[in-house]
């Protein structure tokens, strides 16, 4: 990996407070300053505990970020939400912060508690130990089934030179509308919430929400961007805007790669579509079939698949005019199979990135999709993660 960045004024730990069985499992980033802060969480009805307990303070200067693992502390009720608020107490004396500059992040196993007084005990170490450079240690303590920490960063200039550096957690459910996901953005860039907040919803949707492992929405998805309050750089909005989508994409595909137990990335790209939304059904209904993902797998061209899952998203389409193309090798026309190598396509498809278009030929909208392959790994991993 290369050298993981720092930024002037942000302080990064990561430690063990025995969440998990081993390892480290409590993040913990405190800004010396009071810093500003965007979030995007999970549209699926059941929340976590932290999300109920973050909207009612995300709209306000921040102090501090607790993430954990292990647990995600979701489908705990009014008790869940109330460990928050003593972990928070714990921090706000260590660090000279106000409960309400305190958010907080989990991931892991749903319907557990978080041992809080386990972590109230880690926070003085954890407080201890962060630094301007802890941001690897941090980015791996929010880990769970991920096999490397994920972590990007870019640099711009304006009327100097700023960094803008993120870290993001995901490897199964991930389906992000969002999933079991977090990622924490941070810069040293000043500006606004109200002068971002659009740009980054926009960056969020073209990136996390166009990637999915095995179309599971979680509890507890979470995106936050951090941003430095104070005399705003308005000639460099717009490099900011370009970084953070740059930074945004780079984690989003890091996701992707590392899902669980895949070996293959798809890249669905469906075209010549009436509207983008009947696109984005069709899109996401063939990332998300079994039968495309287990083809993926075994590097099989089988475009039939394909085709029965597009006829299959509730759109209008026209199987006559449908054509199927795999790593740039047109293998449907107009619904119907023309020849081509079967060896060929196999190898082709052996590579670990695959190339899928499906082009109705009906009209001028699009919609593109990241998506893995269904492996054996996923069943053992998903059979036993409580175990």
């Amino acid at each position: 990996m290369a050298k993981v960045p720092s930024i002037e004024g942000i302080e990064f730990s990561g430690v063990a407070s025995g969440i998990k069985a081993e390892g480290l499992d409590l993040g913990l980033v405190v800004f010396r300053e009071e810093t500003n802060v965007l979030a995007v969480y999970t549209r699926n009805r059941v929340k976590a505990a932290h999300i109920l307990y973050d909207r009612r303070i995300d709209k306000g200067p921040v102090r501090a970020l607790v993430a954990n693992s292990g647990c995600a502390n979701a489908c705990t009720g009014k008790e869940g939400v109330g460990d928050l608020t003593a972990i928070a107490s714990g921090l706000a004396p260590l660090i000279d912060a106000n409960l309400r500059g305190i958010l907080f992040a989990s991931t892991g196993v749903i319907g557990k508690r978080l041992p809080a007084d386990a972590m109230i005990s880690a926070l003085p170490r954890a407080a201890r130990l962060r630094k301007e450079s802890g941001l690897k240690s941090f980015a791996r303590a929010i880990m769970t089934t991920d096999t490397y920490p994920k972590i990007a960063h870019t640099t711009f200039r304006g009327k100097k030179t700023y960094t803008i550096a993120g870290v993001a957690k995901g490897s199964g459910m991930i389906n992000p509308l969002f999933a079991t996901m977090l990622a924490f953005v941070f810069t040293d860039f000043p500006v606004s919430p109200e002068n971002v907040k659009l740009a980054f919803s926009q960056a969020v949707r073209d990136t996390f929400e166009r990637i999915t492992v095995d179309g599971e929405c979680s509890t507890n998805d979470t995106v936050m961007l951090f941003t430095r309050r104070g005399q705003e750089d308005a000639d460099a909005l717009e490099a900011f805007t370009d970084g953070l989508r740059e930074v945004l994409k780079e984690l989003s595909m890091m996701v992707v790669r590392d899902g669980e137990g895949a070996s293959r990335v798809a890249h669905i790209m469906v075209k010549g579509v009436r509207k983008k939304e009947w696109a984005e059904k069709i899109a996401r209904r063939i990332a998300l079939s079994p039968l495309t993902k287990t083809a993926f797998f075994g590097a099989d061209p089988n475009w039939g698949r394909i085709i029965a899952a597009a006829g299959d998203a509730g759109v209008p389409l026209d199987p006559a005019k449908v054509d199927i193309t795999l790593q740039g090798e047109m293998v449907a026309k107009g619904g119907a199979e023309i020849a081509f190598s079967e060896k060929k396509m196999k190898k082709l498809m052996s590579r670990k990135e695959i190339s899928v278009t499906v082009d109705l030929n009906d009209g001028k909208a699009s919609f593109d999709i990241y998506t893995t392959d269904l492996t054996y790994d996923y069943v053992k991993i998903n059979a036993s993660y409580r175990s």
